[in-house]
């Protein structure tokens, strides 16, 4: 099977790093999560010294703009600090560098960070839709259905949800990834390209979606229609262990993860104040359709974390089998268990 470039990478970069992963006899599958969690038995610390502050990578103002709306920013111990991202790579980019303490990305970031042996802990869960990642065409492009697809240019953004919403979408129409012609392109460049003609069809997420769907739908720009449950619908909040071997940042953060919680429950209740703050006054779109897209996104749930773990496996198990990953990977201790705690305390009020 040909290898993505982002397979290639990860190789080198084991090789050059000498990095070795750990086999694990039970699964079959190796963990290449670096430093080691701590045991769900050791208590979280609470102590928030003065002068504490937390550096938030966000994407697209929505984390800041949710606890603002929710008024979940209100009284902390702490500082918060907002940086702006496009994507999860992004993030994780900056957690190398030691420029964030936390931030919020979708599963296979995480996924790809792990297999490149980067320090990286989930403190947070979150679900919402599967098919939050939807796929479209260029202008005039006749393709309904994904097997329509064959021998077309599809665009994604490699180490993103993207890229395993596409290989979900062509495993399940009996097409190989070398029936079509996957290009990588960024995120906010895959609008142009589909205006332009030079892909038949990509994956975006919302608002994106939206926002290039309503100009071009009637040039013939439209949705496939199975691109149904492709992905997880996770939702995570990582942080480095860099973070977490530091007790006055981890109480700070089982204290966002709670209200992260809070603010998502505080969603959930208010789609129209919701809309209004983020769609509208933070996004520029018309209210109909930022409720439209609120609704097709799915408003949040918090699965117990086996089920997270068991979710977050299969699209590890979905990337390594299309040699997007080095090998197979047990995503199981990619997960902070104290953290569970934390979310049901926040949960029950």
């Amino acid at each position: 099977m040909h290898r993505p470039r982002r397979y290639r990478r990860l190789a080198v970069a084991l090789a050059v790093g000498a990095l070795t992963l750990t086999a694990c006899a039970s699964t079959g599958r190796t963990t290449g999560s670096a430093g080691a969690a701590p045991a769900p038995q050791d208590a979280l610390p609470t102590a928030v010294p003065a002068g504490t502050e937390l550096r938030i990578g966000d994407q697209n103002a929505q984390l800041e703009t949710l606890l603002k709306a929710s008024a979940q920013d209100q009284g902390t111990a702490y500082k918060l600090g907002y940086n702006a991202f496009q994507g999860g790579p992004a993030i994780l980019e900056a957690f190398r560098a030691g420029s964030l303490d936390v931030g919020i990305v979708a599963e296979t970031p995480a996924i790809f960070a792990q297999a490149a042996q980067q320090d990286v802990k989930v403190v947070g869960v979150a679900q919402t839709s599967r098919s939050a990642v939807h796929l479209v065409t260029s202008p005039g492009n006749p393709a309904r259905t994904v097997a329509e697809l064959k021998g077309k240019k599809i665009a994604y953004t490699e180490d993103t949800t993207f890229q395993p919403a596409v290989l979900n979408a062509l495993k399940r129409a009996g097409l190989r990834t070398t029936d079509v012609t996957l290009v990588n392109l960024q995120v906010l460049d895959i609008p142009a390209a589909l205006q332009s003609g030079q892909i038949d069809a990509a994956a975006l997420t919302e608002p994106l979606a939206s926002k290039y769907l309503l100009p071009n739908a009637e040039k013939g720009a439209h949705e496939i229609t199975d691109d149904k449950d492709l992905t997880s619908g996770l939702l995570l909040l990582i942080t480095p262990g860099k973070t977490l071997r530091d007790p006055p940042r981890t109480a700070a953060l089982a204290d966002l993860t709670a209200r992260w919680v809070k603010s998502l429950t505080w969603q959930n209740a208010n789609e129209a104040g919701w809309v209004e703050q983020y769609y509208v006054k933070k996004q520029n779109i018309p209210a109909a359709t930022g409720t439209q897209i609120y609704r097709n996104t799915g408003t949040a749930v918090f699965p117990p974390y086996d089920r997270a773990v068991a979710d977050h496996q299969a699209i590890a198990d979905l990337l390594a089998d299309a040699g997007a990953l080095p090998g197979k990977l047990d995503v199981s201790g990619e997960f902070d268990r104290r953290f569970e705690a934390v979310q049901r305390q926040a949960l029950a009020g």
